[in-house]
């Protein structure tokens, strides 16, 4: 696999830079778009939870309060990796379907090559995150915890959204249930909310919420950005791992499904 992405790299930032040029080509604001998008579900999502349900965030790290769209955001910014990673592997493999009719290349480089441009995003919406933070003096040296975190849910996102651009190129259906599945799993992730209104509360919904894997990801950068504290020893290892094993799996379950590729596209 390694080896296969490494010979292929030129191919991908070809892909990449291709999709740099054309994202926001016909657009004003161009990347401004970027930064607007996640900020407007932001202001709309932060307003209605904590104005309207009073959803408490917990107390920032550095002992000052607390601030909801601080930690709104946090979450936002990791669901959104995964999310658009799952995404994007669809979209993109079907739309190079005719090139991989006229040109043989593996039909894994256009969605890790748009992965790439998608995490030029995450670096600008990290950046504002850490903006945010600032402003409300909660610093601390955890934050470069977030690194390994957000590797481990890129890995993690790109296993699966190889995985579902495989099944979408056969069944077409696959991107309409994805979506409707990663809104339901939206809600069950601890974004909008802090993992302890779950706890102790409702036995099987706390079951569900703890079993979800984007949990981990999304408890683990409230932990190290918001609350400022280390998860234990084990959890970004294990984040890791898991990312990498799910993206491993990925690829070749995706090159085993690839060979009549073009016949589905």
């Amino acid at each position: 696999m390694l080896t296969d992405l490494y010979t292929r790299r030129a191919l991908i930032w070809a892909f990449a830079n291709r999709d740099f040029k054309t994202r926001y080509r016909a657009s004003v604001l161009g990347w401004g778009w970027s930064l607007l998008q996640p900020l407007a579900t932001l202001v709309v999502f932060a307003a209605v939870f904590s104005m309207v349900f009073r959803v408490q965030a917990p107390p920032l790290g550095n002992g000052q309060g607390s601030s909801y769209a601080a930690f709104l955001f946090t979450g936002i910014v990791t669901w959104n990796l995964f999310s658009s990673f799952l995404n994007l592997s669809m979209t993109q493999l079907k739309a190079s379907g005719d090139l991989l009719k006229k040109v043989q290349f593996p039909g894994w480089a256009p969605v890790l090559g748009a992965s790439i441009v998608q995490l030029v995003q995450v670096a600008l919406e990290i950046i504002v995150l850490m903006g945010l933070l600032v402003w409300q003096r909660n610093i601390g040296w955890t934050w470069i915890l977030a690194i390994p975190i957000l590797i481990g849910t890129a890995l993690f996102a790109q296993g699966i959204g190889l995985m579902l651009a495989i099944l979408n190129a056969r069944f077409g259906d696959v991107q309409y249930i994805v979506a409707v599945v990663l809104g339901a799993f939206y809600f069950l992730t601890p974004i909008l909310y802090p993992i302890s209104m779950v706890k102790g509360h409702n036995v099987l919904l706390s079951a569900v919420v703890e079993a979800n894997p984007m949990s981990w990801f999304v408890q683990s950068m409230h932990d190290v950005m918001y609350s400022l504290t280390a998860p234990t020893w084990w959890v970004i290892p294990a984040l890791l791992v898991g990312g990498f094993v799910t993206f491993w799996i990925g690829f070749a379950v995706f090159n085993r499904g690839s060979e009549d590729l073009g016949e589905y596209l």
